[in-house]
Parts: structure tokens; C-alpha cells; sequence
């Protein structure tokens, strides 16, 4: 059993403690907020000497296999990832601890620029935010060997999981054997009980972490495939005719696409063309796939649109995408409309300014919201989903 502490004032009084439950003034949540804003309270040393310095990240970093609530870093790349939960019952730490895994080989499959990427979205700041975040705190991290170690931590999976919660004290020997007999990666695991006392007048609160246990390393082979290239961007090839807007419509789009920052750096860019729409390639490669943006007189509309190719293999990603259409449509910012006559999934907006409005910021904005939420949502389900058809 673990010994209540106390506390002293500076004229050594005492100020005695009690222990809280989570029903009693604190929550999951809470104690991920607070484990989030003091990483040195963990105690990641302990567990494993390479995990001693640590960045906070992002808490809630989206993932398909759900939200991981903590995800940390250290100056040489290793990635860690924190689950907080308050245990109930046996079926609950069961659940959490096919979940951590469950994260761990999301991140597996992930490189660099996925992490850059949700680590964007979630902060809601673009540019290189892991490494900005940890340039930070450590002025001496060298950019490209930061951003090698954390491709080489996410590319075989050596992570460290640490469940933390109150209340977990008991079984941790079945856990640990479930673990060494369910899970190939090489990773640490730990279970650090989150002890929560406060003071009689409840003007204290002391959060105490201690390491229930930990994993020893578990070894995983990793087999290297080679990866393609990014497909080449696919440009309209119409006619071209003279029109008085054509000019206007290079100048926008040239403008536009020089400024345009993405949350995910390794997407393409569309070339600027004299026309009233542009694309950009999205997996599998650009004949199957691509975003839209476009501008349409006559409708006074302008919107943004995935469309897949009308091929088996478009048709089969479109249809997948589909399947998932109420998670995707809860990520968009927007109302979307599946069109399955052409394997589409648009955004609309009317513009009421003069025809080309290429001067009204709010087209800017809108198309600057539209493409990068698309990429954001539909370019990781479409790599999945490309490896899957072909």
C-alpha cells in the first residue's frame, strides 16, 4: 500500500492530505492537462535513461484508431505516447491497454510529415511545429538529425507507451504477460499510478506519479519497402482559347499557390494555368485521384472537390471513403455532398462580387481552408486505401 504523505509550511506545521478517487473532484481529462503542462512530474528516466529530456507536443493528436490524449517527444526523435485513465473495472484497463497498442501501430505506419502534419492541425499553426517545439527548450537540436530520429522511431515502432492513471495497481503481472504475448514492436511500456491528494482546505493539490512497472524492450523485424515517388501533378490539357479572364485566372492562381501553406508538407502543389480551375495529385497518384479548386461563372460559385476516377480502382477508394462518410464529415469545418455519379466529394460556396471576384479575400480564405482541410482528412485515408486496392 502506498504511504499517505503530508506537508509542511515554512514554520514546520503540518498540513495533512487526503487521498481523492476520480469521483471526487477530478477527472481524465484534468489529469491530462495537468500531466501535459509538467512532463518532469513522469517520471520517463526512471522507466528508460533515453527518455529523460521530453517536449510536450500536442494532447488529443488525431489518429484513425482515435485520439492518442499525450504525445511527447525527446531532442533525438523518440516519440511517447501517454493514455490517462481513471480505472473502473478489469474490462476498462483491458480496453485501454488494446488501445495504446492500437496507437502504436497507427504511428508505426506514419512518417515525419504525418506527424508534422496533426501536430499542425491539432495546435492550429503551420510550419515544422515538432521541431520548433523542441528548438524551444534545446537551442542545440540540429533540424535534420531530430527529424531522422523521429522517422527512425515511427519506422519501427520504438516508442514508449505509458498508461497513467489512479487506481491501477492491481493484476499488472497478467497485463504485462498479455503484452509480451500480443505485441511485436519494439517499444517500453509502463504503468505509472497518478496518486491525487489535496489538503483539508483544498487549497493544495499534489499529484504524485510512481512506476507500477515497466516492459522490457520487445524486438520487432522490420522489412523495408520501397516507396514511389509523388505522382506527378495531372495538368489540363484543353484547348486553348483567348478569353479576357484567362490572365486574371494565372495571376490568382500563380499568387495564390506561392503563398498556400499546408499543414502536410509532402503534398503537391498544383501549377498555376490560365483557367478557371487548378489540381492537385492525391494518392494513389494523380490519375486516379486529385483535389479541384475552381471558380464557376455561371453559378457564381466557387468551390473545392476530390474526385476519383471512374475505374475500378478510383470507383473501390470512393466507395471505402463512403463508408466512413459521418467520422470524415465530423473532421471537415464545412457541410461536404457526396456526389456517386462521379465519384465526388465537393464544398460550395456562392460569391456574390464581381465576376472573376480574384480580389475578394474571402475567396482566398475559402480556398485556402478548403484544400488544406481536405488534404488533412482524405490524403492518409487514400495512402491506406491505395496500398489496400493495388
Amino acid at each position: 500500500m502506498r504511504a499517505t504523505p503530508f506537508l509542511l509550511d515554512s514554520e514546520f506545521n503540518t498540513h495533512r492530505l487526503k487521498r481523492l478517487t476520480f469521483n471526487e473532484g477530478f477527472s481524465e481529462r484534468w489529469l491530462q492537462e495537468q500531466l501535459f503542462r509538467n512532463p518532469d512530474s513522469l517520471p520517463f528516466g526512471e522507466i528508460n535513461p533515453g527518455y529523460r529530456d521530453v517536449v510536450p507536443l500536442c494532447m488529443e493528436m488525431k489518429t484513425t484508431a482515435g485520439p492518442i490524449d499525450i504525445v511527447y517527444v525527446t531532442p533525438q526523435g523518440k516519440v511517447i505516447i501517454v493514455e490517462t485513465k481513471l480505472w473502473r473495472n478489469p474490462e476498462a484497463r483491458r480496453k485501454v491497454i488494446g488501445q495504446i497498442l492500437d496507437y502504436a501501430k497507427e504511428l508505426q505506419a506514419w512518417s515525419y510529415s504525418d506527424l508534422q502534419r496533426e501536430v499542425s492541425r491539432r495546435i492550429g499553426e503551420k510550419g515544422n511545429l515538432p521541431y520548433k517545439l523542441v528548438k524551444s527548450l534545446y537551442p542545440e537540436t540540429e533540424e535534420s538529425e531530430f527529424v531522422d530520429g523521429v522517422t527512425n522511431s515511427l519506422a519501427q515502432g520504438d516508442f514508449m507507451l505509458v498508461i497513467a492513471g489512479d487506481g491501477i495497481r492491481t493484476d499488472t503481472e497478467a497485463v504485462v504477460q498479455y503484452l509480451e504475448h500480443t505485441a511485436n514492436m519494439k517499444f517500453t511500456l509502463a504503468m505509472v499510478e497518478t496518486a491525487v491528494y489535496q489538503t483539508e482546505d483544498k487549497s493544495l493539490t499534489l499529484v504524485q506519479p510512481q512506476t507500477l512497472f515497466k516492459t522490457r524492450e520487445i524486438q520487432r523485424n522490420v522489412y523495408v519497402n520501397e516507396i514511389p515517388g509523388p505522382p506527378t501533378d495531372l495538368v489540363d490539357s484543353g484547348n486553348s482559347v483567348e478569353n479576357p479572364l484567362f490572365a486574371q485566372y494565372q495571376s490568382f492562381w500563380t499568387d495564390f499557390i506561392q503563398g498556400l501553406q499546408l499543414d502536410d508538407p509532402d503534398q503537391p502543389m498544383a501549377n498555376p494555368i490560365p483557367k478557371g480551375n487548378v489540381f492537385f495529385p492525391m494518392p494513389p497518384r494523380s490519375s486516379i485521384a486529385w483535389l479541384t479548386l475552381y471558380f464557376y461563372k455561371s453559378g457564381s460559385e466557387i468551390g473545392c472537390f476530390l474526385r476519383l476516377a471512374k475505374t475500378e480502382e478510383g470507383t473501390a477508394i470512393y466507395e471505402a471513403l463512403k463508408e466512413d462518410e459521418e467520422t470524415i464529415s465530423n473532421e471537415l469545418p464545412f457541410h461536404i455532398h457526396w456526389d456517386d455519379n462521379n465519384n465526388r466529394v465537393i464544398v460550395t460556396k456562392r460569391i456574390k462580387s464581381e465576376w472573376p471576384p480574384v480580389r475578394d479575400p474571402v475567396v482566398k480564405e475559402f480556398f485556402e481552408m478548403a484544400v488544406n482541410s481536405f488534404v488533412n482528412v482524405f490524403r492518409p485515408r487514400m495512402e491506406k486505401l491505395g496500398d489496400q486496392v493495388f
